[in-house]
């Protein structure tokens, strides 16, 4: 397999690439829908539906079609139901897919700089990150309330490169999904996508990654040198983690959805 080119730093995808959420969110799927007096809904069209944050699969489950929609009293009782349910889960059964620790750990021992980016509260990212075992390895974790738009809107591949201070072109994009994809391209960025995550049922090489892996345990190997790991004269190290909402550039000091 080619070598990626230029790459200066990394920017992962959260759900569907790092960790495997279906267990959680289908029990929170099940409490929303106990709380209706409704039936419930089978696991293989529940994971269809995962990919768009919690809001559209809430829609998604209530019509049972993937571009329904129900009114906004409908979907604030059942957000709250859901969330209750999802938010409420300690600990998670949210679990790490394999391989990714390796990844991490080889991509850090390469110096590679790297940023999560998630469609759910950068607060909730942040703990559930640390529950995986990983948060460490990330500069920032960037939650819908730290970015002004979601996927496929490019702010937060825009706002981690400024973060860490690479130019879009030198940032690479990891997902599961063609709102990666898509996001990827609209910021000019390099795009791998795993063949593993929720793509609405839809194989992700259709959707023209510029590599599809089916573990990112091979990623450290497909990525050549870090492109500025020495800059007049001196090793970059990766800098300290933060997680939280940002307040520059792209940020909502409002918050938001709890996901997109």
């Amino acid at each position: 397999m080619k070598k990626l080119e230029n790459i200066s730093a990394i920017c992962f995808d959260l759900d569907g690439t790092i960790a495997d959420p279906f267990d959680d969110l289908y029990d929170a799927v099940l409490g929303m829908l106990r709380g209706f007096d409704l039936p419930e809904e089978e696991p293989s069209a529940i994971r269809d539906w995962i990919g768009d944050g919690a809001d559209l699969l809430i829609h998604r489950v209530l019509t049972r079609h993937i571009d329904g929609r129900v009114s906004t009293t409908v979907l604030n009782q059942a957000r709250a139901l859901f969330l209750s349910s999802y938010l409420g889960k300690k600990p998670p059964k949210t679990r790490l897919y394999p391989g990714v620790l390796a990844c991490l750990e080889g991509l850090s021992q390469r110096q590679f700089p790297m940023i999560c980016t998630t469609d759910m509260q950068t607060a909730h990212a942040n703990s559930l990150l640390k529950a995986l075992g990983v948060s460490h390895f990330f500069t920032r974790i960037l939650g819908t309330d730290a970015i002004a738009a979601g996927k496929p809107d490019p702010d937060s591949i825009f706002e981690s490169a400024a973060i860490l201070t690479v130019p879009p072109s030198e940032l690479l994009v990891v997902g599961d999904a063609v709102n990666d994809v898509h996001a990827a391209r609209a910021a000019g960025s390099p795009v791998v996508c795993v063949d593993y995550g929720y793509n609405y049922g839809t194989a992700i090489q259709k959707t023209g990654p510029d590599t599809t892996l089916d573990t990112l345990a091979a990623l450290p190997n497909i990525i050549a040198k870090p492109s500025r790991l020495e800059v007049s004269g001196h090793v970059l190290t990766t800098p300290p983690v933060l997680a939280g909402p940002l307040y520059g550039r792209g940020s909502r000091p409002g918050g938001g959805a709890q996901f997109r």
